[in-house]
């Protein structure tokens, strides 16, 4: 099967492209007939990471509030304080990561603009190095007996 990123020719088994490293699973379904998946595009993601990661931030803020609410006006009660201060700081740093990975989409997303092949263009972009190297396996290997007989001595006696 060929790559549909690079155009390199791969095993039919193969899960990966050996050029690029595209992921060629999508291909080997269509191939076998099944179908595919639904998935959301990577623009639906990264909106849905962002929402999520702002309702963290939010839910966060709310949580030190109550936090600090309950320092001010009961003091007494130490161990909600503690809780409401742990469910903020959860809170606060998936919010954070959640961000962080939206914009790592966001990222690939445009990228991912830069690398298709424009439309008139049917020839497949070659890679500038594979990322294995196999040039070494071209080769052919040398045979078992070469090089051999050349310490051969014929004993004398």
């Amino acid at each position: 099967m060929f790559c549909p990123k690079c155009g390199l020719q791969n095993a039919d088994e193969s899960k990966f492209c050996r050029g690029c490293g595209a992921n060629l699973s999508n291909v080997l379904a269509a191939v076998d007939g099944k179908p595919r998946p639904a998935s959301r595009s990577l623009a639906e993601k990264q909106l849905a990471l962002y929402s999520r990661g702002i309702r963290g931030l939010l839910g966060g803020a709310g949580f030190l509030v109550i936090a600090w609410l309950l320092y001010t006006l009961a003091p007494q009660i130490m161990f909600l304080q503690f809780f409401s201060l742990a469910f903020a700081f959860v809170s606060i740093a998936t919010g954070i990561s959640r961000l962080v990975h939206a914009r790592g989409i966001r990222k690939l997303r445009e990228g991912d603009d830069a690398a298709a092949l424009p439309p008139g263009q049917t020839e497949y972009i070659k890679p500038w190095q594979s990322i294995y190297e196999t040039d070494d396996l071209a080769r052919q290997p040398l045979s078992v007996t070469e090089h051999t007989t050349h310490h051969l001595e014929i004993d004398k006696e």
